[in-house]
């Protein structure tokens, strides 16, 4: 049996997928087997991977599944091919993405090395237009790693940021150990924070190491969740946070919940004020709203008088 599970969560992204596909074929690391699940795509996507597959018949492929169905978000995908996966590895591939061809080289050793780690991800580079525009620094300087080094770091500094953001760049930097049991439905029934529900599930009882070396390429492009994100409504966003402060008991990020959301949603789309279905979805006690009222009054006085 193979140490490493790669699931390869395919949906529409014809135009990458050669991409994404060579660099697992191309990895120096080799003892994985790959699960490709394929949710129903209306691109070329199918085709492409058949093709790429019957010009490759060395490409360790243990499951290659089509749904008959769309399920309407990729997290299933995530689901479906962590419950597929038999081995003590699992790296997540996006079809979007690609990557360096020493990252499992690179990556698998950390996590074998340190039993009380239960994921280690990489650096990052941020690709638009099939150019790179800057990379993962600003977003782990403060972990503090040696450019090229790797660090093993308390689960603490990581749930210390959360959910409002992470040191993780995206799901395809991330390799992580199976845990023994069966990871709970509701990690993955979130649009578009399951990563996060996912990464703070797997450190609830470890540590996380960090490898300070970009060997995943992250693609931004039309279509993609982070360009979605800009363009849209984020309130389904702090729905989903505030479904993780329940989860994972961090109750006392209540009043910060409250002031990230009138800072970064109300405040530019300020038609939008009275709506308090994002603080009911934590509200435990009566005051919550009182209190999203009082730091609204504060915000918008600060706002006004500093201009």
């Amino acid at each position: 049996m193979a140490k490493l599970s790669i699931i390869i969560p395919s949906y529409n992204h014809g135009e990458f997928l050669i991409d994404r596909l060579e660099t697992i074929y191309n990895q120096t690391y080799k003892d994985w087997e790959a699960i490709i699940i394929d949710d129903k795509s209306t691109d070329d996507s199918v085709a492409i991977i058949e093709k790429f597959l019957k010009n490759n018949p060395d490409f360790n492929i243990k499951y290659f599944i089509v749904n008959e169905n769309n399920s309407g978000s990729g997290y299933n995908s995530w689901k479906k091919g962590i419950e597929l996966a038999e081995t003590k590895y699992i790296w997540i591939a996006e079809t979007d993405d690609y990557s360096d061809v020493t990252f499992l080289e690179e990556l698998i050793p950390v996590l074998e090395s340190n039993e009380k780690v239960s994921l280690a991800f990489s650096a990052s580079h941020y690709v638009e237009n099939n150019k790179i525009t800057y990379d993962s620094s600003n977003r782990t300087k403060d972990l503090n790693v040696n450019k090229n080094e790797y660090k093993v770091i308390d689960k603490s500094v990581f749930f210390k940021r959360m959910p409002f953001d992470t040191y993780i760049t995206n799901g395809s930097s991330v390799v992580f150990k199976k845990p023994n049991v069966t990871i709970p439905d509701t990690i993955f029934t979130n649009k578009q924070c399951s990563d996060i529900f996912l990464w703070s599930y797997l450190l609830e009882n470890s540590s996380f190491a960090f490898l300070n070396k970009n060997l995943n390429y992250f693609r931004r492009h039309v279509g993609s969740t982070s360009t979605f994100l800009q363009k849209h409504k984020l309130e389904s966003i702090y729905h989903e946070n505030a479904k993780y402060l329940n989860l994972f008991k961090q109750t006392d990020k209540y009043p910060q919940f409250i002031n990230h959301y009138i800072k970064y949603y109300i405040w530019s789309h300020k038609r939008d004020f009275l709506n308090t279905s994002s603080v009911r979805k934590i509200q435990i006690d009566k005051n919550l709203r009182l209190l999203y009222f009082l730091e609204l009054i504060r915000f918008t006085a600060f706002k006004l008088f500093r201009k």
